[in-house]
């Protein structure tokens, strides 16, 4: 569990960086909870309380809340152990968003049904305008800047997208880091759900993967979010591990 966390903190980084014993602090300008949070691997090299103070002045001084990501073993038993317990005592609250690390071994053992007539795969080094026009971070209609150097933080990355004369039907974004391959920024034109483009683009991306020589790719996905959950269940993924955001009390 903690070791795969450690690999995906080189997969989507922040600008800034500092380790505290085992704990990997990490800021972006705000962009994205992974990239501004204090990943919780081990040891603070601190007693716990002046690790939090610390913590809590490092995103002082850069205008962001201080927030800790907590990895967490499944399955979910309604116990807070170690650490998140420690969190919980005083007062730092869970973020909404809990999520669920998936993996699944490459290739693929499962099938889509292929790609809408006409409609063809681009895997480019970098996001095109058509790309980002697609993504949607939380929703958000908005692209701060800082949002293509979190993009382009991996050791190596692909921006796969399935394009057809309309425009860009899906997208997902594939990194490449320590001998595993990360699924990101998976997303489908609205009006185009549920015709097999989710599985279309996570095929796609895992192809992409295995041609750049990966044997193993993870994702993160919302536990609330039935519907990916499903869908990569149904294309061979399995559960790893959970995590959630402890977020300092104000």
């Amino acid at each position: 569990m903690l070791e795969l966390e450690r690999v995906a903190a080189a997969h989507w980084q922040g600008t800034e960086q500092e380790w505290l014993g085992d704990w990997l602090l990490r800021a972006a300008d705000g962009f994205t909870g992974r990239a501004n949070s204090a990943l919780a691997l081990g040891d603070p090299a601190a007693p716990l309380d002046e690790a939090l103070d610390y913590v809590s002045g490092w995103y002082r001084a850069r205008g962001l809340p201080a927030m800790i990501a907590v990895p967490l073993p499944l399955p979910d038993d309604g116990q807070a152990p170690g650490l998140d317990a420690a969190l919980a005592e005083r007062g730092w609250a869970i973020r909404p968003g809990q999520a669920f690390v998936m993996v699944a071994g490459l290739p693929l053992a499962a099938a889509g049904s292929g790609l809408p007539a006409g409609a063809v795969v681009a895997a480019d080094a970098r996001p095109d305008e058509a790309w980002l026009a697609r993504y949607h971070y939380r929703g958000a209609d908005t692209q701060p800047p800082v949002m293509r150097d979190v993009l382009t933080s991996a050791a190596d990355q692909a921006f796969i997208s399935i394009r057809a004369e309309s425009g860009v039907l899906a997208i997902a974004r594939l990194s490449i880091a320590e001998g595993w391959a990360g699924l990101t920024a998976v997303e489908v034109d609205p009006g185009r759900r549920r015709a097999g483009l989710g599985r279309a683009i996570t095929e796609a991306a895992c192809a992409e993967a295995l041609g750049r020589g990966a044997r193993r790719v993870f994702l993160q996905v919302e536990v609330g979010n039935a519907g990916a959950r499903a869908l990569y269940e149904r294309s061979g993924f399995r559960y790893s591990h959970r995590y959630h955001y402890r977020m300092a009390p104000a």
